[in-house]
């Protein structure tokens, strides 16, 4: 069975209600992606202010930047910087309008809380990511005006991003539909992958090709589009308490099986009320790139995040994701670590 890449179509049942779950605001808007919040939460803040320039992380996805370029916004980057932990250099003058934090992988030692509040005191708009603290103990600042995320990257489902008011109803609109050519493209993706998991039909290259055309359709036509009713009803009713119990469980088997071996370093420390997205592991970038082949050669695909192509970081490259996700059992998260631990000895 192969490890990583996107998720299958999902069959379970769905008993949940998760309706309190998500009630993070004032105004919640479900939406067709992260990228999609981000643009919505833009418009919504331009309607009011003169907007000129935002501050954002070096550390972070190029689709994240798009909403700021397509709406003329000058971006300002602060860095962020792997030294024994993940470190900002954070200039508490730099002139901007909107500061734009982010928590990573769901640690909540990343945790932006004294930046937001001292940048709200300024008197600065705060867009808060929280895409990879949905689970943790700690989801976002109780400073942030407003809150966007990726909802794919957790769940099996064709589309899904958030977009949240904290103080105030959003003002405008979404468009009460969703982009049908992008969710065809990813359930006929979603249920090929299921088939070739599940019976091991020869269908890889049919569904990857599949979610790379859904990928290039999102980056020309991704604005103000709503989630698909599908997708929706899966974040609303699937069981929460599950993925977060069996993702702590395969996070701490990673570490202790991973602590011993000089040649790895984590992000950061593993704090068990922490929920996380992947557990990023620290190497050298040349050791990084042989073992993330070795493993492609055994059939685990591990991400590298992020290749944002206006600034580059050392985090970026040397940092390796290692899956912890809830479509794997404890068994099968251990035989995959133990590839790793069996490339270090050789």
């Amino acid at each position: 069975m192969e490890i990583g890449s996107e998720f299958w179509k999902y069959e379970d049942n769905l008993i949940s209600n998760n309706t309190d779950f998500w009630n993070l605001g004032e105004d919640t808007k479900f939406v067709l992606s992260g990228r999609t919040a981000i643009y919505f939460v833009l418009q919504n803040i331009l309607l009011n202010h003169d907007i000129k320039k935002a501050y954002l992380p070096t550390y972070c996805c190029n689709s994240m930047i798009k909403p700021f370029i397509d709406l003329g916004i000058e971006i300002e980057y602060y860095d962020v910087y792997y030294n024994n932990g993940l470190k900002y250099n954070i200039n508490l003058d730099e002139d901007f309008d909107i500061f734009f934090a982010m928590n990573y992988f769901g640690y909540s030692s990343t945790n932006m809380e004294k930046y937001i509040k001292t940048f709200k005191e300024k008197g600065k708009i705060i867009i808060e990511d929280i895409t990879h603290s949905f689970f943790s103990s700690k989801k976002f600042s109780i400073y942030s005006d407003y809150l966007v995320g990726s909802l794919r990257k957790w769940f099996p489902v064709t589309s899904g991003g958030i977009a949240v008011n904290r103080k105030t109803k959003f003002e405008l609109k979404l468009n009460d539909n969703t982009n049908e050519k992008i969710i065809s493209l990813r359930k006929k993706a979603m249920e090929n992958k299921s088939k070739f998991i599940n019976n091991n039909e020869n269908l890889k290259e049919t569904f990857l090709n599949q979610y790379s055309k859904s990928g290039k359709l999102l980056e020309n036509d991704y604005k103000n589009y709503s989630i698909d009713n599908d997708s929706l009803k899966i974040i609303m009713g699937i069981n929460l308490e599950k993925i977060i119990s069996r993702r702590k469980e395969n996070s701490n088997i990673i570490y202790e099986k991973l602590k011993n071996i000089s040649s790895i370093e984590f992000l950061e420390k593993y704090n068990e009320n922490d929920c996380l997205l992947f557990v990023p592991i620290i190497l050298e970038h040349n050791l990084r790139n042989e073992l993330r082949k070795y493993l492609i050669e055994n059939e685990v695909y591990l991400p590298v995040h992020w290749p944002l192509e206006e600034k580059l970081n050392n985090v970026f490259e040397k940092e390796l994701s290692l899956v912890c996700d809830q479509r794997y059992t404890k068994e099968q998260i251990s035989k995959y670590v133990d590839m790793i631990i069996n490339f270090f000895e050789k």
